[in-house]
């Protein structure tokens, strides 16, 4: 085989396809007692608007929230959110950090994820489903049509 000939592929993403994010996080429970879990990140290019977290808490069953990319986007910058997802960057024992706050029926959850991991693998996603391109080619009257058809 020589140089310019491509070997075989390691097991991975396809070329239109990101891979998750597997990250170990932190459920804060007060700012001196961390839970550790591990959570991953999925994006789909067939559903842009949104990334899925999956949440895997050891001994309980993985919990899946879906949050909007450019919510988690901006709250790498500053806070933002309203309601059920709130995102917001902190230093962290000298780190940048991102905190991640779920509510749902008045339960409140505070996790802590690596700001840089999280970034780097938003901006995967954005080099492969760019800002405002999320509904290019998206078919608005097939879109209409099929709730109408199924009822």
């Amino acid at each position: 085989m020589t140089e310019n000939q491509p070997g075989p592929r390691a097991p991975g993403p396809k070329p239109n396809e990101i891979a998750p994010l597997s990250l170990r996080i932190f459920r804060i429970v007060w700012d001196s007692y961390r839970i550790p879990l591990r959570v991953e990140f999925r994006f789909d290019r067939d559903d842009p608007l949104v990334v899925s977290v999956t949440f895997r808490p050891e001994g309980g069953p993985p919990v899946t929230w879906w949050i909007g990319r450019d919510l988690l986007h901006d709250g790498l910058l500053a806070p933002t959110g309203i309601g059920d997802v709130r995102v917001w960057p902190r230093i962290t024992r000298g780190r940048p950090m991102l905190r991640l706050r779920l509510e749902r029926c008045g339960m409140r959850v505070l996790f802590e994820l690596d700001l840089h991991r999280v970034e780097d693998w938003l901006f995967e996603t954005y080099d492969l489903v760019p800002p405002g391109e999320e509904l290019t080619g998206l078919d608005w009257d097939a879109l209409v049509a099929n709730p109408l058809e199924d009822h």
